[in-house]
């Protein structure tokens, strides 16, 4: 009879499938325009809410939150000795602003672990921080938080692959020019993409990470290579064809791109079942003050076909993966911005 650690040793990880696949990570990212960063010691379960050291009554708001449609982006972190607080809980607060945007504006507290959900549905019952601002703490504003999902209860991949980047990046801490703090974390989705991180406040994902990504990463000094492997979109943004076209502006701008202050436009349409069968558009609008530019482009997303891939490690969770090519259809002022590349006229 095979043993455990035997059977163990067949799970086909969906991670290494996409990897192998050359599917691109490119339109996965979780969008919403709240995230709720919380502070949960392990273990995890499946169910992040049902862990022993969730705060009492939390699972119970988050679900009548729910049955009223308010979907705020619930992510829980794990504790840190050199940043937790005995008997408080940690919550970071991100909100989309109106645009234009750069990124997420954040709000940090700490909170009685006992209090948390009483505090937390006050603050949505009268959609204000009034409840929150008592256990207001200052966070430096050009700090950045990265979260990685080591969230082994999902899927196996978050475990293996997000694990061992989870302790490269959080070594990469103790060097006071980067100006960061590194959690890991509960699932945000996406674990085909594993090693898969969330730099916040800009709200960017990246996937499918290995040790020699991390340093471009944290430094914003990577090659267009890096972001055409490695990302996979911008939580600001509607899931689908707004997030692919990002990514090319992304690629063809260069790292000053995430320094923009940006005005999207209408987004594709975006089916999660049935990928797009024709050309979608998006259109930026922005504006780059170190560079003096303000202008908008206008970007064509293109079906490419389909990758077959693996949706979850566990069993036979094949898919048919959407891929795409993009192209710059148009800009306007924006004064050699975006570096040459594939263009069609408008």
């Amino acid at each position: 009879m095979p043993t455990a650690a035997r059977q163990q040793s067949k799970v086909e990880l969906c991670s290494a499938v996409s990897v192998a696949s050359g599917e691109a990570p490119i339109g996965s990212a979780w969008h919403t325009t709240r995230y709720i960063m919380l502070e949960l010691p392990l273990p995890w379960k499946y169910d992040m809410f049902d862990s022993s050291n969730a705060p009492p009554g939390l699972k119970d708001l988050i679900h009548s939150l729910y049955g009223r449609q308010i979907y705020p982006g619930v992510i829980g972190f794990a504790s840190d000795e050199e940043y937790s607080v005995h008997g408080l809980t940690r919550l970071i607060d991100y909100t989309l602003p109106a645009a234009p945007f750069s990124g997420f504006e954040q709000r940090e507290y700490l909170i009685p672990t006992d209090q948390v959900a009483d505090v937390l549905s006050d603050a949505f019952e009268t959609g204000s921080t009034g409840a929150l601002d008592a256990f207001a703490v200052h966070a430096p504003t050009d700090q950045r938080d990265i979260f990685v999902c080591t969230h082994g209860a999902i899927d196996a991949c978050c475990a293996t692959q997000g694990y061992p980047i989870y302790k490269l990046l959080r070594h990469m801490v103790d060097n006071p020019a980067h100006r960061l703090r590194v959690w890991r974390c509960t699932h945000f989705g996406g674990h085909r993409f594993a090693a898969t991180i969330l730099d916040m406040p800009q709200g960017r994902y990246w996937g499918h990470l290995a040790a020699q990504d991390l340093g471009p990463i944290v430094r914003r000094d990577g090659d267009t290579d890096l972001i055409r492997a490695r990302y996979r979109g911008w939580a600001a943004l509607p899931y689908g064809g707004a997030q692919v076209a990002e990514g090319e502006a992304f690629r063809r701008g260069g790292w000053d791109w995430t320094e923009c202050l940006m005005t999207p436009g209408e987004a594709p349409p975006h089916d999660f079942d049935h990928g797009p069968t024709e050309e979608q558009r998006m259109t930026f609008a922005f504006r780059h003050e170190g560079r003096g530019v303000d202008g908008w482009v206008k970007i064509a997303i293109i079906p490419d076909g389909t990758i077959r891939t693996k949706g979850s490690s566990k069993g036979d969770d094949w898919l048919d993966a959407p891929q795409f090519v993009t192209e710059i259809v148009s800009e306007h002022g924006t004064h050699g911005f975006f570096e040459p590349g594939p263009r069609r006229e408008s």
